[in-house]
């Protein structure tokens, strides 16, 4: 009961900041800033859900402890690489482009690249999709991707 009423509540709590993000993805600007208070909330409601993804192959991830809520496994910085690329693929998404190969393979091969653990990756995959899945359903609610943000957006996407 205590998760089903939160996160509708962290949800409203998270849109300014999470819209600002999702507007920079698909604009020729610089990543905005993200107020660290809104990254703190989705890495904390990643936290209460990573139980949910797995880690070491095909096993769950453990639940979340106290320390980790109290110290992160992943910095508000790099929270946000994954923020700015929920937004990325929501757009994809939208404007009908290859999401998975154009904006998460990228992210997920970044990761590696900075020798992220499974745990740390199933964490910024968490938080990636919170915001994927809440700046998707705004833009669906908009309509359809029109033709000069799809040109745009495919433009700046990686290409493989």
């Amino acid at each position: 009961m205590r998760r089903t009423v939160r996160l509708p509540i962290a949800a409203a709590m998270l849109g300014l900041g999470l819209m600002a993000a999702s507007a920079a993805a698909a604009a020729e600007q610089p990543p905005p800033d993200i107020p660290d208070a809104v990254v703190r909330k989705l890495v904390e409601l990643g936290l209460e859900n990573i139980h949910r993804a797995l880690c070491d192959g095909f096993n769950q991830c453990a639940p979340a402890t106290p320390a980790e809520f109290a110290n992160p496994p992943v910095t508000i910085e790099q929270a946000k690489g994954a923020v700015l690329a929920g937004s990325r693929t929501a757009y994809a998404r939208w404007c009908r482009l290859d999401a998975n190969r154009r904006s998460i393979l990228p992210m997920t091969r970044q990761l590696r690249e900075l020798k992220f653990n499974e745990r740390q990756t199933a964490l910024m995959a968490i938080v990636h999709g919170i915001q994927q899945d809440l700046v998707f359903k705004s833009l669906r609610a908009q309509g359809r991707c029109d033709e000069a943000t799809r040109s745009k957006l495919d433009a700046q996407l990686p290409k493989a």
